[in-house]
Parts: C-alpha cells; structure tokens; sequence
C-alpha cells in the first residue's frame, strides 16, 4: 500500500481524477435495499465520497475510514454542516478493527487503491467487519489495463478472492460509468 503522506499529498493536490462530485449511479440503484435496512455500516477508503453523508442521512450508523488526514476532515466537516452524526477515522484498512461487527459495508473504491499483494488480507478484513448476514456492496473498478491506482478488479479474479464458502455473490451486476472514462462493475455479497 501506498504511504499515508503520498495518499495526504493527492487530496491536497487535488489529485484524485476517481471521485465523483455526486453519488456512485450505484448507489442510486441500491438506494431502495440501503432505505429498507439499517444498522452499522463502514465505508472503507471513504476519501470525499457524498455516500458517508447520504448514509447518515438515511439512518444508517455510518464510519468511515481513510489513510489521509485531510479526507478524514473533509468528512467530519460535511457530516458537521449537514448536522448529522456519524465517525470518520483515520486508520489503515488493513489494521483497523470496529469494536463490533456491522451490517453493511459500502466498498466503492477502497479495494481498486490497494496494491493486489494486499487483496488478499482486505477480503479477510471485510469478512471479519461484517456480521454473519451482513451485506457487501462492492464496485469492481475495471480499468482493463495493468498498473495503478486504481487497479484493475477482474471480475473472475474477484470471485477467486471473494469465495462461495464465504459470500453469496448476487446474481444480478450492475453498471456503473466512472469519471475516468473507465467503469466499476458492482454487485451485492452477503457474508456466510
């Protein structure tokens, strides 16, 4: 993974060509199944993404995680103005733990950040933060070229790494355009 003063130095460059200044188009299309549960729910290398205030704002128990300092203030400052509660944290996805498991985990562009050498320990990591049940909603970045960030998440190299004997994959994918003129291939995991 990438030193935490080289991700710092991105967000205050202004050099992060893979955020939205709106909400993932598969967000909206979750929208419906995110309004009808509730609970805990992470959302991993959260950088500025709207989804942590939106979250909040439809109930959930939301925290968000991310390696920079500056993106971790960007989040509480917007969670302030929007006068909803919710936790950011500054931490190393591959090291933080929650003090319970959640309902929920938003990975939206948490996994296509981290080298593959580390995709390994995230999936461990993912299954330990999720109660048995718990849903994955995870947008594959596919960028259909070699090197990164954001690396590409094959599909197929995905569901080697997220296996049966530990997620139910959803049968249904959806589309979802991305700035970069690339796009993320998103599906529902639950935890067995």
């Amino acid at each position: 993974m990438e030193p935490v003063l080289d991700w710092e130095s991105r967000y205050r460059e202004a050099t992060t060509p893979w955020e939205r200044d709106h909400l993932n188009p598969a967000f909206n299309e979750w929208r419906a199944l995110l309004a009808a549960a509730s609970g805990a729910v992470l959302v991993p290398g959260c950088g500025r993404a709207p989804e942590v205030v939106e979250l909040a704002r439809m109930g959930w128990s939301v925290t968000g995680i991310d390696l920079a300092e500056s993106a971790v203030a960007y989040q509480q400052s917007a969670l302030s103005e929007a006068g909803l509660e919710g936790r950011v944290e500054q931490a190393n996805v591959l090291a933080w733990q929650p003090s319970e498991p959640v309902d929920w985990v938003y990975e939206q562009t948490c996994l296509c950040a981290l080298s593959p050498d580390h995709w390994s320990d995230y999936e461990q990591q993912l299954h330990l933060w999720l109660k048995p049940g718990g849903v994955l909603s995870a947008l594959f970045m596919q960028t259909g070229r070699e090197g990164g960030p954001p690396f590409h998440c094959d599909v197929g190299a995905m569901r080697e790494l997220f296996t049966p004997d530990r997620w139910d994959w959803s049968t249904q994918s959806i589309k979802a355009d991305h700035p970069l003129g690339i796009h993320e291939q998103g599906y529902l995991l639950t935890r067995i």
